[in-house]
């Protein structure tokens, strides 16, 4: 009789817990250690957001979130005296442009081998201001002056890129948006409608997207070292890969430093 007593009182647990289980298993902690990992894309629903989306897509070589951000009338422009800029006098690098360079550099397609790593961070703080450019209701737009640390790594090639960044973004009710998005005017949605690189000889621009560790270092093989931005907007470096993954970031060459412009051109065709 003891017997069934216990099993009477244990009676309703059981069904207390078959009635969450298909929402939860108790006894399943595996669920419980992979909580809150998953962080999503930031919102582009704000002049700050839609380049906190832009540094995520390159963080995560992310395509398909990528070619959301530009404008149907886009365009970026090199950095003054920068020479990449001469490939592309009678060819503007427009929204068609931006984002197949971006996917040959993110998932291949071109001539140069798509990359194994890419770490970019923008200032820890970023501010809008009203956009300079002539005839610009700031209600609309705004513009956006970051410093960038971008480090680009390929089964063979190394680059570095520092220095700063100016975007010119715009409302979505005021934008002029691509067909392809199938998306409508939005006032709650930005897009970048421009891109100015200003990454020949400069040095950033509020010293929080620095390059982690300080200059590079010379030898034969160089690893990239993941980079977050911590709360005090500073550049830390996260734990670098280990066994194969480590090895498929090594390249043969040093870092070469160029332009973001110039790496565009890299992963133009």
């Amino acid at each position: 009789m003891q017997t069934f007593r216990h099993a009477g009182r244990a009676w309703p647990l059981a069904v207390l817990l078959l009635g969450f289980g298909g929402c939860f298993n108790p006894f399943a902690p595996r669920l419980a250690s992979t909580a809150g990992r998953y962080k999503p894309p930031p919102e582009p629903n704000s002049a700050e957001g839609v380049i906190r989306l832009f540094e995520w897509c390159y963080n995560r070589r992310d395509i398909s979130r990528y070619k959301e951000l530009f404008s149907a009338d886009y365009r970026f422009y090199f950095a003054l005296g920068d020479s990449a800029g001469n490939l592309f006098r009678d060819i503007p690098v427009d929204r068609e442009t931006e984002v197949r360079m971006a996917r040959n550099m993110f998932v291949g397609g071109g001539a140069e081998p798509p990359a194994n790593s890419v770490v970019l961070n923008l200032d820890g703080t970023i501010t809008p201001q009203n956009d300079s450019r002539a005839g610009k209701n700031p209600k609309w737009h705004q513009e956006i002056v970051t410093g960038v640390y971008l480090s680009i790594r390929t089964e063979g090639n190394a680059w570095d890129i520092q220095g700063n960044a100016r975007f010119f973004v715009v409302r979505g009710d005021s934008a002029l948006i691509p067909a392809e998005l199938g998306f409508k005017r939005d006032s709650t949605r930005w897009y970048i409608d421009q891109w100015n690189d200003e990454t020949l000889g400069s040095t950033g621009g509020g010293g929080t997207a620095a390059r982690p560790g300080g200059p590079a270092l010379a030898g034969a093989r160089t690893l990239a070292v993941p980079v977050t931005i911590t709360s005090a907007g500073r550049a830390a470096p996260s734990p670098a890969p280990q066994g194969r993954a480590a090895d498929r970031l090594r390249v043969t060459t040093p870092p070469r430093e160029l332009t973001w412009g110039r790496l565009k051109a890299v992963y133009w065709k």
